[in-house]
């Protein structure tokens, strides 16, 4: 007669097979959701900061042009990792957003463009960071 109180090698090895298998697809899901959380996160920030961006783009676009003081037209030009505000001369230099990658235009290289607050303006925007992008196309325009 056999004793069979104990575990055999063969029984040990497949409960820690099984056990594995279940440990891998556990930290698997944990951290396909961690994944998913920071990329989403990035890209919340990243459509926050275009929509400051765009905010302080209208701000400019919609002052009073009727003023002396107050041009017609203004730039909005990629300086290093700074989006500015600058006049045509680029005289006045206003920083409304650093730290990220921009695109002005949907093909590469433009660094700046401008503006003319007499007539409606199409504006295209990029912004990138983390290899995340969010992108915002608009118009610009005013009610005479």
């Amino acid at each position: 007669m056999k004793n069979e109180k104990g575990i055999t090698l063969v029984e040990l090895l497949a409960v820690l097979a099984i056990t594995g298998i279940i440990v891998v697809v556990i930290m698997s899901v944990f951290s396909t959701g961690a994944n998913s959380s920071e990329r989403t996160a990035s890209r919340q920030q990243l459509q926050q900061e275009a929509n400051l961006i765009v905010e302080q783009i209208r701000a400019s676009y919609l002052e009073n042009e009727k003023s002396d003081l107050v041009a017609e037209q203004f730039k909005v030009k990629v300086v290093g990792d700074e989006l500015k505000i600058t006049s045509i001369d680029n005289v006045e230099k206003k920083t409304i957003s650093t730290g990220y990658q921009y695109k002005l235009a949907e093909t590469a290289g433009i660094i700046e463009i401008t503006l003319d607050r007499t007539e409606p303006s199409r504006f295209y925007l990029e912004i990138c960071s983390n290899n995340q992008c969010f992108e915002v196309q608009m118009s610009f325009s005013k009610l005479n």
